[in-house]
């Protein structure tokens, strides 16, 4: 059969088409499920973009309350030192002792016990730090001679020190021979031990020389000094 010219023009024109309708339906359709994916999308990140919108909308309010809590985070740890040792212990009752006028008679510590172990943020050169956190207490029963407006001082001066301490339990007696009392306290202290912290020791009171222990109860005299 012969196709005349005009025919195999049409004809030729007609596949033309098709491919192009063809092309046109494959180009469609992937573009138009890339489409309706990209908009699945932006509707399932939609909450996300609108949180992050309202977070930036109050930004200066949260940089202002991070900065308010990073300066309250410092002052608190500031009453939690890296460590209380013993000496550390027996250093801030010697002060006690010169303070308020009490005659200490006896001291017994209790040793350290780990509290809680928290996740904290520290500032590292220049910088938020996450670390590990170690909280402690530690203890030591006192006994002393004391009047009952020292009782009350003394109360005071536990509570009222840089460093984090408290009464556990305190027992007084009237003691018949002095005409005062004779109060027991059983007295804890806290600190806050992580990678980094610095220990200080407990600044040493002034107490005289040439005594024959630290309380002084056997009135031996000596040149005033620090120790």
């Amino acid at each position: 059969m012969k196709i005349s010219k005009r025919d195999a023009e049409l004809l030729l024109a007609l596949a033309g088409l098709v491919v192009f309708l063809l092309l046109y339906l494959f180009v469609f359709n992937t573009f138009q499920t890339r489409t309706d994916t990209v908009q699945q999308e932006i509707t399932t990140l939609q909450p996300q973009l609108q949180q992050l919108e309202d977070i930036y909308a109050n930004l200066a309010t949260y940089q202002s309350g991070i900065e308010k809590y990073r300066g309250t985070t410092a002052d608190k740890l500031k009453k939690f030192p890296a460590d209380v040792k013993e000496e550390d212990f027996m250093s801030y009752l010697l002060t006690l002792q010169a303070k308020e006028g009490v005659d200490l008679q006896s001291i017994s510590f209790n040793g350290s016990t780990l509290l809680s172990e928290f996740p904290g943020v520290i500032q590292k050169d220049g910088a938020d730090t996450k670390t590990t956190m170690d909280a402690y207490s530690t203890g030591a029963v006192v006994t002393g001679q004391l009047t009952y407006p020292q009782l009350k001082s003394v109360i005071s001066y536990l509570y009222a020190g840089k460093t984090q301490t408290s009464l556990n339990s305190v027992a007084v007696s009237f003691n018949a021979e002095t005409g005062g009392l004779t109060g027991t306290f059983d007295i804890a202290r806290y600190y806050v031990n992580y990678p980094g912290a610095v220990y200080k020791p407990e600044p040493l009171p002034e107490v005289a020389l040439g005594v024959t222990d630290l309380f002084g109860t056997s009135g031996a005299a000596g040149t005033a000094g620090t120790h």
